[in-house]
């Protein structure tokens, strides 16, 4: 599906094989070429609809000269090396982006963190290892490529006559980055702000000092003022109050923050079971490695609050009480 958003943007919803069916991914039509904003998967489907979406408006892949990305997930960076070949395309993306795909290329070590990591929270070793296993079916859904510029948050880009700004929001990925389009008063969020739900948080294991949720709250509110009249999030459809729905969700966490402090209360417990406390026990395999993830992110914000201490307990890690 494509629709008009503004005078020469598009939006493209693109499928994906996953709970969330969809990623957006936009278009700025400029003189005679085309700026695309995220990618998609790199998956049959999704490169015949962008490709179909595209002739719509008398446009082809050959026609895009430009690639800016959000973050470094498949789902918004799948097709840049293949649009690449086709087109040569410029890829834009941040230089922490650059640097967590280069750290891609190093599957042994990524392995190697993931299994102590998500042990050491309490996860089972079954289920880590289907997790690896699921994490490598993700690879398959991106084409290789190398970033040609680096983002930079001091410039003042022009896609033809149309200026926008890229503004850093890490917390969902410690790479992720928004464009500001000031004049036209349009936000493409990527995943930072969603319609109707939260980005997940993670931990990044290649940065253990990074800190997903005190980033991600700080990100919010660096944008919540900006003039915006229209947000075109990556899943969902576009809405118009950015400041009503940073609200939602900064209350969100906070409440979140609240059950993880509940839980750990009632005495010491690892991540994974202080999670379920939090979001059930009902969980399939790759719901509980997301919601290890958001309860972990809590976690350590508790900790540099003083609330809450860890201690290693033979292979797991466990949470209590100051």
């Amino acid at each position: 599906m494509i629709r008009e958003i503004a005078e020469n943007f598009y939006m493209i919803t693109l499928p994906m094989p996953f709970r969330l069916k969809h990623v957006n991914v936009v278009i700025l039509v400029h003189n005679k070429g085309v700026a695309l904003f995220d990618t998609g998967l790199n998956m049959s489907g999704s490169f015949s609809k962008l490709e179909d979406s595209l002739e719509t408006i008398g446009k082809s892949v050959h026609d895009i000269d430009s690639i800016f990305i959000t973050h470094h997930h498949v789902d918004h960076c799948g097709m840049a090396g293949r649009i690449k070949e086709i087109s040569g395309a410029v890829i834009y993306m941040s230089e922490t982006g650059r640097q967590i795909i280069e750290n891609r290329k190093n599957e042994g070590l990524a392995i190697q963190k993931i299994k102590k990591f998500y042990i050491e929270q309490g996860l089972a070793e079954k289920t880590v290892d289907g997790l690896v296993g699921l994490l490598g079916h993700f690879k398959k859904g991106i084409f290789p490529f190398q970033v040609d510029e680096c983002l930079d948050y001091d410039r003042k880009y022009f896609i033809g006559d149309t200026a926008f700004e890229v503004l850093p929001t890490p917390g969902h990925t410690r790479d992720h980055a928004c464009f500001f389009f000031e004049k036209e008063g349009i936000l493409l969020s990527g995943d930072h702000v969603l319609p109707e739900i939260t980005p997940n948080l993670s931990p990044d294991l290649f940065c253990p000092e990074f800190r997903p949720l005190r980033s991600f709250l700080d990100s919010l509110t660096s944008i919540q003022d900006l003039p915006v009249s229209m947000v075109l999030p990556s899943h969902g459809a576009p809405f118009p109050n950015l400041k009503k729905r940073i609200e939602e969700m900064q209350e969100h966490h906070k409440e979140r923050k609240g059950f993880a402090l509940d839980s750990v209360k009632k005495g010491p417990k690892t991540t994974f079971q202080i999670s379920m406390d939090v979001f059930g026990k009902d969980l399939s395999g790759f719901d509980k490695f997301l919601a290890l993830n958001e309860t972990y992110v809590h976690l350590i914000e508790l900790i540099h609050e003083g609330l809450i201490e860890e201690h290693k307990s033979g292979k797991q890690v466990l949470y209590n009480i100051t």
